[in-house]
């Protein structure tokens, strides 16, 4: 007896991956090592200064808040905001000049700016909650004097702090596939 015939498996997107031969991995050699750590060095001076003009000015306006707005509750939620922020975000001034050593492997730079990256977005996760109480104490000093005013502004605000919470976890976790896949291709 002949064994009956399995029928065709339907060409899904899935079967058509698992049909394929597995591919070696291959190891990058130096110099692409090294070309990739020269864009990431480019790549973090560019956004370093971005964040740093962006943060400026968002500084600059809640001083200029700070100083104009006569409504103390208004005062206090800008000061705090502009506290939170520089707390959050004064560490990347330290680190700002950091680049790749002379002596350094390139791989090992790579690893080094990942793993700088993944503790950079949960420092940032850990603290944004901290921005609560500012917008608290703002909306609190706007809602005493505007008897229709309503809390949907605030409350927006705190889901999109939120998001900005599962966000910043979701980026970390890359940074750190993204050391891991440096580790794996180094050996």
């Amino acid at each position: 007896m002949s064994k009956p015939e399995e029928p065709p498996k339907p060409e899904t997107p899935e079967n058509a991956w698992r049909s394929q031969p597995e591919e070696p991995t291959r190891t990058p050699a130096p110099d692409e090592l090294c070309a990739m750590a020269r864009s990431r060095e480019r790549l973090n001076v560019a956004v370093t200064t971005g964040v740093l003009v962006v943060l400026a000015a968002i500084a600059l306006a809640l001083l200029y808040n700070v100083y104009r707005i006569d409504q103390p509750w208004l005062r206090l939620g800008q000061a705090w905001t502009l506290g939170v922020i520089v707390y959050i975000f004064g560490p990347m001034l330290e680190r700002r000049g950091v680049a790749k050593a002379a002596s350094e492997p390139c791989a090992h730079f790579l690893q080094r700016q990942h793993e700088e990256r993944r503790l950079g977005y949960l420092r940032i996760r850990r603290r944004v909650f901290l921005l609560i109480p500012g917008m608290a104490a703002s909306w609190w000093g706007g809602g005493l004097r505007n008897a229709n005013h309503r809390p949907l502004l605030f409350i927006i605000a705190g889901a999109v702090l939120v998001l900005d919470w599962f966000l910043f976890g979701k980026a970390a976790e890359k940074a750190a596939r993204d050391r891991q896949e440096i580790e794996r291709l180094v050996g």
